[in-house]
């Protein structure tokens, strides 16, 4: 590529290219950090707009980005979405209008679920997990959703755990999502499952840390109440077995790459309490004669 070719002017459909591939590498909860960063760099609004709501929408969806409201508490995901900006929430079988951009919800309308026997496995497993997120996940929210075909039901449970601290310059998510099928004869159903873990610190400097595992394990089916308890069970575990992985994992880390980033500590491997050297009695040597 010659110097000419370099140096020319980016066309606008260029710059819409490299702003939806940055759009799209926002990490969880800083879409709009990233946005408004990028509208400063390129100085075009109509620009900016003409692709960022459905990127956003991408953005919350992948995230399970999670709507609290009186009227509903539940997961976005590609599972629950009725239509363009319209989801569902099972459990308060409410359906609502998302904006994407300014993260707001509106026009609730009931929405109530016909097939009574899907719905009564779907709550059955609802608030097995929801006890188990609780209890295991801060801030965690779960969802779960059902599709119901001619021959089979299709059960898909979400979880979301988030801690945003931007004035502590971190943030973090984990998440997962768990599938398995209902058939009449069903006596025993095969879970898939997906963990995924995203770290990001960026105090004088950026660590970004994505870290996935798809899990396949056997799930007898019996009640609804004992079918739920054995699922929480097995998710239970591969959180548990995913964990122990990580710890592990940054242990070696720490021993190696990280610890290549830190100032080495004095050779007698302990911190130097600067508050005693300050406050120390500075005895003056005799000068020489």
């Amino acid at each position: 590529m010659d110097i000419m070719t370099r140096e020319r002017p980016l066309t606008r459909q260029e710059k819409l290219k490299i702003v939806s591939s940055l759009l799209k590498q926002a990490l969880p909860d800083e879409f709009c950090e990233a946005f408004s960063d990028l509208r400063l760099l390129v100085g075009d609004d109509s620009l900016m707009c003409q692709e960022a709501a459905s990127l956003c929408a991408l953005h919350n969806k992948l995230y399970f980005t999670p709507v609290m409201r009186k009227e509903c508490e539940v997961l976005l995901t590609r599972h629950n979405e009725l239509e363009e900006k319209h989801f569902l929430d099972s459990q308060r079988q409410v359906s609502f209008k998302f904006d994407h951009m300014r993260k707001e919800a509106s026009e609730f309308q009931a929405h109530p679920q016909e097939d009574e026997k899907g719905e009564a496995w779907r709550r059955a497993l609802y608030e097995g997990l929801k006890a188990y997120v609780s209890s295991h996940y801060t801030g965690g929210i779960c969802s779960v959703f059902i599709k119901d075909t001619a021959i089979r039901k299709i059960l898909i449970a979400c979880i979301a755990g988030r801690l945003h601290r931007p004035s502590a310059f971190w943030n973090g998510l984990w998440k997962s999502e768990w599938t398995f099928t209902l058939t009449p004869t069903s006596t025993f159903t095969q879970v898939a499952g997906t963990i995924m873990v995203q770290a990001h610190y960026f105090e004088d400097g950026n660590i970004h840390l994505t870290v996935c595992k798809d899990v396949a394990e056997s799930l007898p089916v019996t009640t609804e109440t004992q079918t739920s308890q054995d699922f929480v069970k097995l998710l239970e575990q591969a959180d548990n077995q995913f964990q122990n992985g990580l710890m592990e994992e940054y242990q070696r880390m720490s021993n190696t790459h990280l610890k290549a980033f830190r100032r080495q500590l004095p050779i007698t491997h302990n911190t130097i309490d600067w508050g005693k050297i300050v406050t120390a009695k500075i005895v003056a040597a005799p000068a020489v004669q």
